[in-house]
């Protein structure tokens, strides 16, 4: 079976988040991200960094409009676009502003966009660590989204989630050697969960949580560590109510490596103490 993890491997590059509020938004992650403005088509915001980037677009706060994953060259790119080929729509401007020309989007069965291409310049260590790594969605028909990534996209499942009756309730899908990029949690929205920074260790999970308590802004989830993925992690909010995780330690899999099933309960979620589980 053809996967992006053994053909062409994706990172996840930047997300363009919708807000209410941009400017507000956009503020947060500069004062705390150490984000810069970068040049953007009209009516955007977009922020970059060393291994973190973000756009900006108005809108109902909340949403994601657009996850951005990047290829390893413009030779991979090529051949994931011929193999997606009846999936394929422009990305337009927005699509180049971190993307150098010939990037592109798919959408999904439930209209979620990914943008895939390749990144206009290298990206350079951030003075304190942090590299966008995952995104999570909640869906309310987990089995189709999750056969279109994983049968059409090319993602693989690293671990399942199941619950007592034997359905899946949560499954951890990778696009190169990570645990994961990608994750959907069966529920009764079809809405955006969180977003996830990888850090390099246990001190700069330290560094973050104080970096947050200076400007008040609390941990609502952990810290702890997770039993898919096996990382390090805790999560806060920004002032649009979007969850943001900061993570370390996540396991990287092997192409050939079967999933691993874990039981829908508070030690898998949080094998330190308190879950948080999602309906």
């Amino acid at each position: 079976m053809t996967t992006l993890q053994t053909t062409t491997p994706l990172r996840l590059h930047h997300l363009h988040l919708c807000s209410s509020a941009p400017d507000a938004l956009a503020a947060f992650y500069q004062e705390l991200f150490e984000l810069q403005p970068v040049s953007a088509p009209e009516r955007l915001i977009a922020l970059a960094g060393g291994e973190r980037a973000v756009v900006i677009h108005q809108g109902e706060s909340g949403g994601l409009a657009m996850a951005a994953y990047a290829a390893r060259s413009p030779e991979e790119l090529a051949q994931l676009r011929d193999r997606l080929a009846e999936l394929v729509c422009d990305s337009g401007p927005e699509g180049e502003i971190f993307f150098a020309p010939g990037a592109f989007t798919v959408t999904d069965p439930q209209g979620r966009r990914l943008l895939f291409g390749v990144p206009r310049s290298g990206r350079q260590p951030d003075r304190l660590a942090a590299r966008l790594q995952h995104t999570v969605f909640q869906t309310t028909e987990l089995k189709t989204v999750v056969d279109f990534y994983v049968e059409r996209i090319g993602f693989t499942i690293s671990d399942e989630v199941v619950a007592d009756e034997g359905t899946v309730a949560t499954c951890f899908l990778r696009s190169d050697d990570e645990h994961h990029s990608l994750a959907f949690f069966q529920g009764s929205r079809n809405v955006w969960d969180h977003h996830c920074y990888e850090t390099s260790c246990w001190n700069d999970i330290r560094d973050w949580g104080d970096r947050f308590a200076r400007v008040r802004r609390g941990i609502f989830f952990g810290p702890g560590r997770h039993g898919p993925g096996n990382n390090l992690f805790f999560m806060v909010t920004d002032p649009d109510g979007n969850r943001v995780e900061l993570s370390a330690e996540l396991e990287r899999v092997a192409a050939d490596q079967a999933p691993g099933v874990w039981p829908h309960e508070e030690y898998t979620l949080n094998s330190w103490g308190r879950g948080w589980i999602r309906t």
